[in-house]
């Protein structure tokens, strides 16, 4: 029923949650796993820009998000390992969330996206920005996750 699952990853709790769904649905259904995290194209805070011109930090603006991009994948990789599961891929892109969350899915042929209810952004008791975009824009399956 489901061999290709796709997880969008920001390293929030809810995010935590639909990985862990998705390690119980891979192993149910033998699917092979795609992480994904896209990096918003938004300004760092005040403060770390302030950082970066007064030399403390000598990445790039991009570099950081990078950087950040890919503890976020190592740490879901990483719990797909520990359940003994290897068939898994994660990559990062830049762009908006939703729209490339769907892009990617068609592109891999996903049969069922998996995404917390809320990422990292404001919380107000709502269904998050991305999944609620993602569930309307997508023609692949959504298993949006509390």
């Amino acid at each position: 029923m489901f061999e290709r699952l796709l997880v969008p990853v920001d390293g929030s709790m809810n995010s935590s949650r639909a990985i862990d769904v998705a390690i119980d649905l891979a192993r149910r259904y033998q699917a092979s796993i795609y992480l994904l995290h896209v990096i918003r194209d938004f300004a760092l805070p005040k403060e770390i820009v302030d950082m970066i011109r007064a030399g403390e930090i000598t990445e790039s603006r991009r570099e950081i998000l990078e950087d950040s991009a890919d503890i976020i994948l190592s740490n879901a990789v990483e719990k797909f390992d520990a359940a003994g599961l290897s068939n898994v891929t994660s990559e990062f892109v830049m762009g908006d969330p939703a729209s490339r969350i769907v892009e990617y899915a068609e592109q891999r042929g996903v049969d069922l996206i998996i995404i917390g209810y809320q990422g990292l952004g404001p919380h107000g008791g709502l269904l998050g920005s991305v999944a609620r975009k993602l569930t309307n824009m997508s023609t692949t399956s959504c298993l949006v996750v509390r």
